[in-house]
């Protein structure tokens, strides 16, 4: 039986998909807070209510979405991760593998299970703040909307150079791990120093990639976030509600673009997790 991404989504699809449903609505629901809140700006101005009264409508709906998929994960994901982390337990035990490589595969079995738990639920509320940003920019700037549009060229080059990279290390990191049960038992200091050193080094490695890229990817959403202010303001049209909507769409732009890098890693390390959990 396969137990990868994909397998795991098929087999399980009702239950995943039901999250990434409410998901969805949640984060919809998000996004048009901006423009609904730019216009109850404007209305307080004027002294009308109407629009705050719509903006703690939508809020409303979107808090109670959160709270009823928040509730319904936990469940589905605990369900899911034991019956996946029983079924590799037992069929390495058939296969009289070491009880060092099923503790770690089962370690990384839980990584699996909490990517559809912790980073798809990142991944749709980037890709839906990402989205949702440019759709809603459309209304106010188009030069805004197509610098975005460069941003996330830059971005995807900068990460293209670094693929091979991050799966080096996580197989070194990887292959690390499923030796510590062994390396403990054999109670030598040296091994076990060597072994946490290892480790360390590899994160240090992953942490200074990451760090890298981060530091360029910022400069970049400064800078839009600079450019984008200074066309808000400058438009002829420009109203205080407005120039808020503009600029709360540009920051939930670049918070969407600066976290999908860190899902883009954690999708390397779980392909090489994917292929060693196969060897069961």
């Amino acid at each position: 039986m396969s137990y990868s991404i994909k397998s795991i989504f098929k087999r399980y699809k009702w239950k995943i998909s039901i999250t990434f449903f409410l998901l969805t609505t949640e984060n919809i629901l998000k996004i048009i807070q901006p423009f609904v809140l730019g216009i109850a700006i404007n209305d307080l101005i004027q002294k009308k209510n109407n629009g705050i009264l719509l903006f703690c409508l939508l809020y409303g709906l979107s808090f109670i979405t959160g709270v009823i998929r928040r509730y319904y994960d936990t469940r589905a994901y605990t369900f899911i991760y034991t019956n996946i982390a029983t079924e590799i337990a037992e069929k390495q035990h058939e296969n009289n593998v070491s009880v060092s490589s099923i503790s770690a595969r089962s370690s990384l079995v839980k990584e699996l299970v909490d990517f559809f738990e912790h980073d798809v639920t990142q991944i749709f509320s980037s890709v839906i703040s990402v989205v949702g940003a440019l759709f809603m920019l459309t209304f106010f700037s188009w030069s805004i909307f197509w610098i975005s549009i460069g941003v996330i060229f830059l971005i995807f080059l900068i990460y293209s150079f670094s693929n091979n990279t991050i799966y080096k290390y996580n197989l070194g990191l990887n292959d690390e791990l499923e030796h510590r049960i062994n390396i403990l038992e054999s109670k030598k200091t040296t091994n076990t120093y060597n072994h946490f050193n290892n480790i360390s080094k590899w994160l240090v490695k992953l942490s200074d990639l990451e760090t890298l890229n981060f530091g360029i990817i910022e400069v970049i959403l400064f800078g839009l976030v600079i450019f984008s202010l200074y066309i808000a303001a400058g438009t002829m049209t420009a109203t205080a509600g407005g120039i808020f909507s503009i600029v709360t769409y540009v920051i939930e732009f670049s918070t969407g673009i600066y976290m999908l890098p860190f899902v883009f890693q954690q999708l390397i390390r779980l392909k090489e997790i994917s292929s060693r959990i196969q060897k069961v």
